[in-house]
Order: C-alpha cells, then sequence, then structure tokens
C-alpha cells in the first residue's frame, strides 16, 4: 500500500487554496455574482407577485365565492 507523501498532499492543497482565492476575487467572477445576486433578489419579488395574482384570480373564478343568492 503506497503511503500519503504528506508534504506533497499539503503543497497540492496550499496551490488550490490560492487558485481558489484568485478565482473568487477574479472581476469577471465578482462581477457575475453581483448580477446573480440582483437577479436572483428581482426573481423572488416578481414570483411574489405572480403567486399573489394567482391566489387573486383564483378568488376571482372560484365558484365558492360567487355566492350572489340568485341560484346562479
Amino acid at each position: 500500500m503506497p503511503r500519503l507523501d504528506l508534504t506533497q498532499l499539503t503543497l497540492v492543497a496550499a496551490q488550490n487554496i490560492q487558485t481558489a482565492d484568485k478565482v473568487r476575487r477574479d472581476p469577471a467572477v465578482v462581477k457575475a455574482a453581483k448580477q446573480f445576486a440582483e437577479d436572483s433578489v428581482q426573481t423572488f419579488r416578481s414570483g411574489g407577485a405572480l403567486a399573489r395574482e394567482v391566489q387573486s384570480s383564483w378568488r376571482r373564478h372560484s365558484p365558492l365565492s360567487k355566492r350572489t343568492g340568485t341560484g346562479e
């Protein structure tokens, strides 16, 4: 069974951490992340508006809400 080379493993881990940090700070990645956050907020707002409109429409069209007392 081969032994782990801890020095090599540590070096590879350190390089991966540095690479991940460089990617995280890359201007294009930062810009895309900000845009994603803004789009997500707008998506939730739009989704909430859609849910309210569906609920309102359901109430308007539901036979249970049309109790006019005229037998319609």
